[in-house]
């Protein structure tokens, strides 16, 4: 039994930790009010600052791309994780090199599809 078989919780869902990770850096990158205010509210005004953000929506990133890969390991269809590297990638060029909301949204909802694509083809092979 291989590792993304073995049904722990990292192994299911590293793929959507990494992506709500990411989800958080970005829209703080992007400066989502609703989600600034929030966090100025519980008094984690600070974390909306780029020398933390940058590294940690990377990080987070990362971590998508992994569980994505163990997805592709226990699943065997790749799509998942081409969508998920695609729109990683763009949601990092149009953050951090190429400021851009709008492709930085279409990237983000990249990787929530990636997301979705991935559970369903566990569900899929499953029956």
């Amino acid at each position: 039994m291989n590792r993304a078989e073995d049904g722990s919780f990292w192994s299911k869902h590293t793929d959507k930790v990494g992506i709500a990770g990411a989800l958080f850096a970005a829209l703080c990158c992007l400066g989502f009010p609703a989600l600034l205010s929030i966090l100025s509210a519980i008094g984690l005004g600070f974390i909306v600052n780029d020398a933390l953000l940058m590294p940690l929506l990377i990080v987070f990133l990362l971590v998508a791309l992994a569980g994505l890969y163990l997805g592709v390991r226990h699943h065997g269809s790749w799509l998942a994780f081409t969508v998920g590297a695609l729109s990683a990638a763009m949601t990092f060029v149009f953050i951090v090199i190429a400021f851009n909301k709008l492709l930085a949204a279409v990237g983000i909802a990249g990787l929530i599809v990636s997301s979705l694509l991935n559970v369903w083809s566990r569900m899929r092979q499953r029956s």
